[in-house]
């Protein structure tokens, strides 16, 4: 009968500073233990996972395909290790613990800000951590175990591989500034609409997938922006001081950066967008992540533009 393998958290540790530096000697003065240690403890573990798992050379070292895939679970682990014996040491002493959170540019400025207020104002023992930015680049960090969760677009795949609250459904449209030539005309075709300048995020940027997908669909090529950037204040920004278009979400236009733009009638561009929760699974969250989670979903019921 098959038994399976066990694994010195020790061990992994070790590989996990080894795989990091790319170099034994390096890790070990990290570690600060003995090289010939750290070796017999790298062989040591290669024989409790009965494989290779890092080639030597007079370089460094190289982590084998099994050594790579191992070294993203030792990420996550030792990452959820080190939170779970933070919050034990915050729950022991009364606290309620800490949150680091992933947010997309519009819950930036939309819920959360609010929300953090209301939490810091009701206990000011809570540490709240938040972090800007994309879709993947956040998905990346939250795999890495350096967030709890992560608020933004859900992804186009690989829903099943976490947990998901669904928060919002809205629609990706084509905005512009009011003198944009486009503005106030109707029913304008996507090819018109893509041959003019805009300004857009980077390419792995779920949105600008969506766009792009969608110009594929109708056989057209998808826009090269004439901007490319990865703050969405400065993209919406830029396009309210030239004629630029941007294809970003209907409830931007009540932001504060928002107001002023307009939607351009280009019916063929329009695409829905869902917006959630996001966790690793298992869903694993201290007291204080799980009240912001939990005051997120409340204040999005209650949302009149949802």
């Amino acid at each position: 009968m098959y038994a399976k393998h066990r694994i010195d958290l020790r061990l992994l540790t070790y590989f996990h500073a080894v795989a990091a530096t790319g170099n034994i000697t390096k890790a070990a003065e990290e570690l600060n233990i003995a090289q010939p240690t750290l070796s017999k403890a790298l062989k040591l573990l290669e024989r409790q996972t009965g494989t290779t798992l890092m080639e030597r050379s007079v370089h460094g070292i190289r982590l084998t395909p099994i050594g790579e895939r191992l070294q993203q679970h030792a990420t996550i682990v030792l990452a959820q290790v080190g939170k779970a014996l933070d919050e034990v040491d915050q729950l022991r002493t009364g606290g309620l613990g800490e949150v680091r959170v992933g947010a997309g540019p519009s819950w930036v400025r939309r819920f959360l800000p609010e929300i953090v207020a209301e939490m810091m104002h009701e206990s000011r023992d809570i540490k709240v951590e938040i972090v800007g930015g994309f879709d993947d680049s956040l998905t990346e960090r939250l795999e890495a175990g350096e967030l709890d969760f992560i608020v933004a677009e859900l992804p186009l795949a690989g829903v099943d591989d976490y947990e998901v609250d669904k928060l919002t459904s809205d629609n990706l449209v084509v905005v512009g500034r009011p003198e944009h030539p486009l503005a106030g005309r109707k029913n304008v075709s996507a090819a018109e609409a893509l041959s003019h300048d805009w300004a857009l995020p980077p390419a792995n940027n779920l949105a600008r997938r969506k766009l792009d997908g969608g110009a594929t669909t109708l056989g057209l090529a998808p826009p090269r922006p004439e901007v490319v950037s990865s703050s969405q204040t400065f993209l919406m920004t830029v396009v309210h001081l030239a004629d630029l278009l941007l294809y970003t979400t209907r409830t931007q236009l009540k932001s504060p950066e928002g107001k002023g733009l307009v939607e351009m009638d280009v019916p063929q561009l329009i695409t829905s967008r869902e917006a959630g929760i996001i966790y690793r699974t298992p869903r694993l969250l201290s007291p204080v992540a799980a009240l912001l989670a939990e005051r997120l979903k409340n204040a999005c019921q209650k949302d009149p533009f949802n």
